[in-house]
């Protein structure tokens, strides 16, 4: 199947073997951003922490169907102090490409509170990969991919709480 064309969640043509630039095993590329809630998200690593870093485009039907699943992981981290099963956990959201307005008139439509990251432009998103969304990275305390979700199957909240616990364990 390899350089098979496949078609993503908005319509681009995409080759298979050039979507995903960080897969499991690797480092998870450094960045800081200001979320929406006025939190700040580091991605690099703090060996106590898994962090949750989902890239997905409001308008795409997989991630309308990927966002419930992750408010409701995102929920459930809050209630428990940022923490599952004693491991502190650090989720956030980033839009591939859509302003902060747009983002804030579907969360406001939509119930939605996890806090997210609207830059405007696929600068971040193209140190991850190059096309496919959602896609969810589950990184480990050290800062290694231990878990990398995409459209096929959409993830949901049992496989996320799943990869974190996974990812807990390499402590």
């Amino acid at each position: 199947m390899v350089g098979s064309t496949l078609q993503s969640c908005i319509g681009e043509k995409e080759r298979v073997e050039s979507s995903a630039s960080i897969n499991v095993g690797d480092s998870v590329p450094k960045f800081d951003i200001q979320l929406s809630d006025g939190g700040l998200f580091h991605s690099r690593a703090d060996g106590h922490t898994v962090k949750v870093v989902a890239f997905f485009d409001t308008e795409c039907s997989d991630c309308q169907r990927f966002l419930p699943e992750f408010q409701k992981l995102v929920m459930r981290v809050r209630s428990q102090e940022n923490r599952v099963d004693g491991v502190g956990v650090r989720c956030c959201a980033i839009a591939r490409e859509q302003t902060t307005a747009e983002v804030a008139d579907y969360w406001k439509a939509n119930g939605f509170d996890i806090p997210y990251y609207a830059p405007g432009n696929r600068t971040l998103y193209h140190q991850f990969a190059q096309k496919t969304i959602p896609r969810v990275y589950v990184v480990d305390p050290k800062g290694i991919v231990i878990d990398v979700f995409t459209d096929s199957p959409v993830p949901t909240y049992d496989k996320l709480l799943l990869a974190i616990r996974k990812a807990a364990g390499h402590i």
